[in-house]
């Protein structure tokens, strides 16, 4: 194996598991992956090592050479189609006897990085409606849907904003919390029969880490103790965030 093709390996690796990290895939997904790709690609052996901030990966070839490659995690969203088309890719190459065209590999994993998103219009129009969706969930009546509709709106609007901004997940959470209490608070100066209290909980169950908390369980129970501590953390603090968040709106209102 030459030294270019063991560099394209690497790169080949470790982009895959972290395309799978990036988007909302668990640690040992993104594990499993690297290895996986790697040897697809003629690797010997080959091991990673994934948190959700690094990426550690080795292997080695078939003259019997080491080598190590890391990258660093900045970006943490969720996108699990990307995440569904990496896990399609890497079953492709597992089925193939011989070793796959490094080339082929790295394009189709640079269209899945390149995916365009949805539209701001089709995320912001979705968002909405799930909080309208579970407002009605927890006992809200009809006009509490089309309120949880509209504030809903306005939140994923602030977060598409704030998403422009190197800001960390706990600033916009708080910022969330505050934002959902205070619109709700104001709407229910209007005197109208609504429910505030399940309103603003319907709402802000649309920016709840549900998914990073069930990916730090599944992380513990395959046995990835830091990785899944580290996510449940992670969870722990966002939801702290937009407790406090939220309980600091309702003080501004109260107060004005």
């Amino acid at each position: 194996m030459s030294q270019i093709l063991s560099a394209e390996l690497q790169d080949i690796a470790v982009g895959a598991a972290a395309i799978v990290l990036e988007n909302g895939g668990e640690t040992y997904r993104a594990e499993e992956t690297a290895v996986a790709v790697a040897k697809s690609l003629g690797a010997k052996t080959a091991s990673s090592f994934v948190t959700p901030t690094v990426i550690i990966f080795s292997y080695t070839d078939e003259e019997g050479h080491n080598h190590t490659h890391m990258k660093r995690i900045f970006k943490r969203v969720t996108n699990l189609r990307k995440v569904a088309l990496v896990n399609d890719l890497l079953r492709h190459l597992e089925k193939k006897d011989r070793y796959s065209n490094p080339h082929e590999v790295m394009f189709l994993l640079q269209r899945i990085e390149n995916l365009p998103a949805y539209s701001d219009f089709v995320i912001l129009l979705t968002a909405a409606l799930s909080s309208a969706c579970f407002t009605m969930m927890f006992g809200g009546k009809t006009v509490d849907f089309f309120i949880a509709f509209v504030i809903g709106f306005i939140l994923r609007a602030l977060l598409i904003f704030l998403g422009k901004f190197p800001l960390n997940s706990f600033i916009n959470s708080l910022l969330s919390g505050v934002l959902v209490s205070v619109l709700t608070d104001l709407v229910g100066l209007l005197n109208l029969d609504i429910n505030t209290s399940i309103i603003m909980i319907g709402v802000l169950m649309q920016v709840v880490p549900g998914l990073a908390l069930v990916n730090s369980i599944r992380d513990i129970m395959s046995g990835d103790l830091m990785s899944g501590t580290a996510r449940l953390v992670d969870a722990l603090v966002t939801a702290a965030s937009l407790s406090i968040g939220a309980a600091a709106g309702v003080l501004v209102t109260r107060l004005l």
